[in-house]
């Protein structure tokens, strides 16, 4: 059973009854050779039932029709207030989303890949979410869809379908721990605080993998809230970055591990246990090649497994041999 839909009609209700001067909204839509898919995306944004928005497009030097189908959806919708950044050159994910905050002028941001979807009412309930909990709150997120490349709905719960370990009462407040023990937030449903973002510094443009990065660091100062129901929908096809690069996912951790300070105890307990297990699919990706950074993950977990990852990787045996000889 999906989360929220017993919620969602109260959470409009208490939407409605807050919205008497409704903050702008910076809406923000990540482009990168979805033409396929981001009319779709564009179409669930113009749908949107919370009417003070803009919309800021950055293309990321798409080799597909994505501009095409960009700007004739712009020219369809003319009274949109909406615009197109194009990028020359190809710059990734954490240039695009600093892009997207630079160019924002709302309260309050949001940031969509070009082939997921919004709900129609998910600004309306994050906006009446954030402010109700008060001033702390940088960041509310919420539960979505898992859809296919055709729009049928694999799962209708994100959070439930990776990780039920924390559910149903998804975490609130200070994320940190949770993110560190493996908790990923669903990216289309967060709704962040324009000026926590720029409290918090850019998007690390050295990193494969923005999100997490930037999370750990609002949470230094700010705190999320949890919405209990559907405001999106995640699109899964053979392209979506988690299915296409989990080396650079892991290199991703290892380079947040080494620039972050982590408080002692449950944090700085669940960051070494987190790169312990980032190190077993680093050995496995990279085999041999991983010798020095397995050593760093030793001596910083001083667990027996990372130390046995670093001498297979040592001897050259490869981890697909090992896990035969382990039997998993």
């Amino acid at each position: 059973m999906s989360l929220g839909s017993a919620n969602l009609s109260n959470l409009i209700d208490r939407a409605e009854a807050i919205s008497e001067s409704l903050p702008l909204v910076s809406i923000g839509v990540a482009s990168y050779n979805n033409a396929h898919f981001i009319r779709e995306t564009l179409d669930s944004i113009a749908a949107l039932s919370y009417s003070n928005k803009e919309l800021i497009i950055v293309d990321d030097a798409s080799a597909d029709d994505s501009v095409v189908v960009i700007e004739n959806w712009l020219a369809a919708h003319p009274s949109f207030p909406a615009r197109l950044v194009r990028h020359t050159s190809n710059c990734g994910m954490c240039q695009v989303c600093n892009r997207i905050v630079s160019e924002a002028q709302g309260e309050y941001v949001s940031i969509i890949g070009s082939d997921d979807l919004y709900k129609p009412h998910m600004i309306t309930v994050s906006v009446a979410e954030i402010r109700r909990r008060g001033e702390r709150c940088g960041a509310v997120y919420a539960d979505c869809e898992l859809i296919d490349r055709q729009g049928t709905v694999l799962s209708p719960s994100f959070l439930q379908h990776f990780d039920s370990r924390f559910g149903p009462n998804y975490p609130s407040g200070n994320l940190r721990v949770p993110l560190l023990q493996g908790f990923y937030l669903p990216a289309p449903t967060v709704l962040m605080r324009r000026a926590a973002v720029v409290q918090a510094g850019p998007y690390d443009q050295s990193l494969h993998a923005e999100d997490l990065d930037m999370w750990l660091r609002l949470c230094l100062n700010w705190e999320f809230a949890f919405l209990p129901c559907v405001v999106s929908a995640y699109r899964v096809h053979q392209l979506s970055a988690t299915q296409v690069n989990r080396t650079g996912l892991n290199e991703t951790f290892f380079q947040i591990y080494r620039k972050s300070r982590f408080a002692p105890g449950p944090e700085q307990a669940a960051a070494k246990r987190m790169l312990a297990d980032h190190a077993e699919y680093y050995y496995g990706s990279r085999g041999a090649a991983a010798t020095s950074v397995l050593w760093y993950a030793f001596r910083e977990t001083l667990q027996p497994k990372v130390l046995a990852f670093w001498l297979m990787a040592r001897l050259g045996v490869k981890y697909a041999t090992l896990r035969q000889v382990l039997g998993r």
